[in-house]
């Protein structure tokens, strides 16, 4: 049976320091080489979890999916770089089948890539085309849950890409906390883009849906 770690919170020091380490090696050893040293076993840890069909369902379970170590080490990745907070996404919208970890570890370690980019795009939008492509409700549950497990183990400042990841998930899946997540994280940083992405989508369905009740109240009242 796996040993889980116990989710101890990790202090700003130690986030700080491990912080410092990937950005000096960014700066000796380049970009790529750094990002794929750094998240070589969290993000393996991650999509093993992601897949994992026997988690994800119980949200009363003080266990997390994640080591603590590698929630440090994604949270302080998401902050570093938006490529990772993309990957990371995507791997929860799309299956390895149509986006392997090869490829989104590759993305990214070279986002620029036009390649790459492309790729992760039409992965993520082949989602939302593709009517026969309805959310994979426990791969979702399973990457809410590890972020929400990221958010209870790192300081409050690490906080705001996982929001933005849990915020989109929960608004392609049509719950309605998506909304309450992305304000969550624009509080923690007013320029989180894709917080305000989904705050925006989440205004418009709302504002469909009440244009629409309405129609259709006026509609049964000439009936009558």
């Amino acid at each position: 049976m796996k040993t889980i770690d116990e989710p101890m919170p990790i202090c700003e020091a130690e986030m700080e320091r491990l912080e410092d380490q990937l950005v000096e090696d960014c700066k000796s050893l380049g970009m790529a080489e750094s990002i794929r040293d750094f998240l070589q076993e969290p993000f393996s840890e991650w999509m093993d979890e992601l897949a994992d069909e026997s988690s994800g369902g119980d949200d009363s379970s003080p266990e997390c999916r994640l080591s603590r170590n590698g929630a440090g080490a994604l949270a302080i990745a998401m902050q570093q770089t938006m490529a990772v907070r993309d990957a990371l996404l995507v791997s929860i919208i799309v299956d390895e089948r149509r986006s392997s970890r090869d490829f989104l570890m590759g993305f990214m370690a070279n986002p620029t890539l036009p390649g790459n980019t492309r790729h992760l795009e039409e992965s993520l939008n082949g989602s939302f085309r593709d009517a026969s492509r309805k959310p994979d409700t426990k791969r979702c549950d399973n990457g809410v849950n590890m972020m929400f497990d990221i958010i209870g183990m790192v300081p409050e400042r690490y906080h705001v890409q996982p929001l933005a990841i849990i915020s989109y998930v929960l608004w392609w899946m049509g719950d309605e906390r998506a909304m309450l997540c992305a304000m969550r994280a624009l509080a923690l940083d007013e320029n989180c883009s894709l917080a305000a992405i989904i705050c925006s989508a989440a205004k418009r369905h709302r504002a469909t849906r009440r244009k629409e009740a309405v129609l259709a109240h006026g509609e049964l009242n000439t009936r009558e």
